[in-house]
């Protein structure tokens, strides 16, 4: 599950408190197995992370504290969805229902095509679990977001190398975009040389 920042240190903002109830309420109905992991660090000058302040939120509104995982180190929805992945590949879930907003959900999309995380896939948004929209912030500029996930390698490589599993990161360096991005920038013609995630790490995001 993915909110949008607490507002200070223990509130969050409108589109979070959407989606953790939206959360919540989908593990009251189908519980049975089933693990949430929210997540996202510190924002602005919040004393909590995200994911922390939707774990409390979470629990108020039934789910036991045994049933919840925080990821609770990312700032933006590609480290949201480069850390998860990492949780993934510890715990070994076969399983990923990624909630959150109308507007949010291709970047999410996107981004689990881009990191191998899709066959294993669903979706659903928090408007149509509390059937309430809500206005989201990010909605201006999500065209930009997009462009930059499919056309600028840069925007989202240096922070989708914090992914652990070597074997995950081999898939990302195997997609022809971006062999032929390595290839071009850094000269490297074979994808499995690894030590490019340590070259990757130390370039500066490119913003589309």
């Amino acid at each position: 599950m993915y909110g949008c920042g607490p507002q200070n240190s223990n509130e969050l903002t409108p589109v979070g408190k959407l989606v953790t109830e939206a959360a919540a309420k989908f593990f009251c109905q189908f519980s049975e197995e089933m693990m949430i992991i929210p997540t996202g660090g510190k924002t602005g000058q919040s004393l909590f992370s995200e994911a922390e302040v939707m774990e409390e939120e979470l629990i108020r509104l039934g789910v036991p504290k045994k049933c919840i995982i925080l990821e609770s180190n990312a700032t933006n929805t590609i480290e949201n969805l480069a850390f998860v992945a990492n949780v993934v590949d510890k715990i070994g879930f076969y399983h990923l229902i990624h909630v959150t907003t109308n507007i949010h959900m291709p970047q999410v999309k996107e981004l689990c095509k881009l990191i191998g995380l899709e066959k294993i896939s669903s979706y659903t948004t928090a408007d149509k679990i509390i059937k309430r929209e809500i206005d989201d912030a990010r909605a201006e500029n999500i065209d930009r977001w997009m462009r930059g996930l499919r056309e600028i390698p840069l925007y989202w490589l240096p922070q989708i190398a914090q992914i652990e599993n070597p074997k995950r990161w081999k898939y990302i360096l195997r997609q022809p975009r971006i062999k032929d991005f390595l290839k071009e920038k850094y000269g490297i013609a074979k994808s499995e040389e690894l030590t490019l995630q340590e070259i990757i790490k130390k370039e500066k995001r490119i913003m589309p």
